[in-house]
């Protein structure tokens, strides 16, 4: 029985349909022969009642113009009209007459027809269903299902079509969910980064605004903070270019240019002491570095140490310690508060994504910052460092390959 039903269901389907009417075929004219054979006797049987005998003299009426005869096997012989029978043996006349008319028809019709059901039933409704349930599914965005059914005709085909259609829009929706996430987390880390320009931006325009109209800034202190001012709205134009080219965060590229230790420094150090005094923090600084030039990219190092600077900023109680020192391969950022300093598990888990450590009021919110920086200093060739201070508080240190 199992080679039958796996035979029948590799058959294609115009074999099936031509195996079914044959069969519906063959059926409908053996009931049919039987049936008519069997009325037609009955029907006979019926008539011989009624064969007229040549002892007497039947008078026809004038408007019975015709005669009845039925066949034997022996001869011909004559019956009597049918409004001669009785009441009874005409009505089983009219019904045999009825059944030798049209159960031919009905029973060629009734077998065709339960042919087509049995078609249906055993070739088409089974995969039918299951490509009508996946195709509701797939309408929802539900894809964590497989379509399965075996056989090597038609339906099967197409079910397997299906199912590999469902397997690529499954990929593909797996594909965009990350990227929409990718998307989102590179938004996540432009929003983070854009705060620490725009604070400083802001702390300068509040100056220029406070000093200005009483001629309090000296000229070149003008200059110079229009300067620098002029730098941090590049770095914001440079963080809108990237963003319309880059999708995710391991997209963004490292270009690196020789450029003035110095001017790096200062700008740095300008960074530095406008937002330890916007916080009303004391800050210590050593700059190490005696190199002229360095080779680095501006942009991801910038974003790296201001990053670093903006969380020693948000948990240090009363100071901070930035130290930038330079062996002339690598540069190096090291960055400590006197806070709390970081716990077991934020050591280990402080640099992935969306990490927020525990919640509480003074707790760390580490977020995407620490993240930026582990990412940018590989993409550098270098690396991120947590670690606890000995004299307390946390210290991250970044190096950056020259």
């Amino acid at each position: 029985m199992g080679k039958i039903k796996a035979w029948y269901r590799s058959i294609p389907l115009w074999l099936a349909i031509f195996l079914f009417a044959a069969a519906a075929l063959v059926i409908a004219s053996t009931v049919s022969n039987k049936v008519i054979g069997t009325v037609n006797r009955a029907n006979i049987q019926l008539q011989l009642k009624y064969v007229v005998s040549s002892e007497f003299d039947i008078e026809y009426p004038e408007d019975d113009n015709h005669r009845v005869y039925i066949v034997t096997e022996d001869n011909i012989q004559e019956v009597m009209s049918p409004n001669r029978y009785s009441d009874n043996d005409l009505q089983l006349y009219n019904t045999y007459q009825f059944i030798l008319q049209y159960a031919s028809g009905f029973i060629y019709f009734v077998s065709l027809l339960a042919a087509a059901l049995l078609f249906y039933f055993s070739k088409l409704k089974k995969p039918l269903s299951l490509l009508i349930n996946a195709s509701k599914k797939i309408a929802k965005n539900e894809f964590d299902f497989s379509l399965d059914y075996s056989g090597r005709d038609e339906m099967a085909k197409l079910c397997g079509a299906f199912e590999k259609m469902r397997s690529s829009l499954d990929e593909y929706n797996l594909r965009m969910q990350k990227l929409i996430a990718e998307r989102k987390q590179l938004n996540d880390a432009y929003t983070h980064d854009l705060r620490t320009p725009v604070a400083v931006l802001k702390g300068y325009t509040d100056t220029l605004s406070e000093y200005l109209p009483t001629e309090q800034l000296p000229k070149e202190k003008v200059i110079e903070t229009v300067h620098t001012m002029s730098n941090h709205v590049e770095r914001l134009s440079q963080f809108v270019d990237s963003m319309n080219t880059a999708q995710k965060l391991s997209d963004l590229k490292i270009r690196r240019e020789a450029i003035p230790t110095e001017d790096f420094v200062n700008g740095l150090k300008e960074t530095t002491a406008l937002l330890c005094e916007k916080q009303n923090l004391s800050c210590e600084t050593d700059f190490d570095i005696e190199t002229d030039t360095l080779n680095i990219d501006p942009f991801a190092v910038t974003q790296v140490f201001e990053n670093m600077l903006s969380n020693a900023l948000r948990f240090a109680k009363s100071k901070i310690s930035v130290r930038l020192y330079s062996d002339g391969l690598s540069l190096n950022i090291r960055v400590m508060d006197d806070g709390r300093g970081f716990s077991e598990k934020e050591l280990v888990n402080a640099a992935k994504p969306y990490y927020s450590g525990q919640q509480g009021e003074n707790n760390y919110h580490f977020g995407l910052g620490l993240y930026i920086c582990h990412t940018l200093c590989e993409k550098h060739k270098g690396s991120l460092k947590l670690e606890n201070a000995a004299t307390g508080g946390a210290a991250v240190t970044a190096n950056f390959e020259m």
